[in-house]
């Protein structure tokens, strides 16, 4: 005779709260694992058997067919954030928005299928690098400068590189041309010798 528990013909309290997560948010396999202080091969295992004792599973991931995006609350805030603003990360954009990073960059990456926002958009992954590009752009520190101060060696290789991929990194201030001259290199309007005695 086989000892050991009995399988429960019903799910535990917290399989049953990790089975409404599932259903009600965008949260992923690995973030519950790491909510719940489980592997995620447990959730995995949680949901097989969720779905063996009858539990409906309708993840919202899997249902953007679905997705209106002209009624869609999440996408009318990300369209409203300016599309010059480029160098952004998607973790700054959901703050900005404030909106669970799972949930804006699902929006958002919906947005880029549908051609509503550009493929370029908030495709930063480090918010030192967009915070870097930004005081470049803005301000008169040459790119040494900015790479000493974010603590890049080689900053002049990250513009390169941002330029490659069709971000625009130009500077947006214009600094005036101001040429001196030296004392002796002035002109001087008053008249020769020769116009006086004439």
């Amino acid at each position: 005779m086989r000892r050991g528990r009995k399988p429960s013909k019903e799910l535990s309290y917290r399989d049953k709260k990790i089975i409404n997560r599932l259903n009600s948010s965008f949260d992923t396999m690995p973030l519950l694992a790491k909510r719940y202080r489980i592997s995620k091969q447990r959730i995995h295992q949680i949901l097989i058997r969720a779905k063996d004792l009858g539990y409906v599973i309708n993840r919202p991931r899997l249902l953007a067919r679905h997705h209106e995006i002209r009624q869609c609350e999440v996408c009318s805030r990300i369209l409203q954030v300016p599309e010059k603003d480029s160098l952004i990360t998607k973790r700054q954009l959901s703050q900005m928005l404030n909106i669970d990073y799972q949930i804006c960059s699902w929006h958002l990456n919906q947005l880029k299928v549908s051609g509503f926002v550009s493929k370029k958009f908030a495709t930063m992954r480090s918010d030192r690098l967009a915070k870097a590009l930004q005081c470049y752009m803005c301000s008169s520190l040459s790119p040494s400068a900015v790479g000493r101060k974010f603590g890049y060696k080689n900053f002049y290789s990250l513009l390169s590189y941002q330029k490659k991929r069709g971000i625009d990194v130009e500077r947006t201030l214009s600094f005036p041309i101001v040429t001196t001259l030296k004392q002796e290199d002035h002109i001087t309007a008053s008249p020769s010798v020769s116009q006086t005695q004439s």
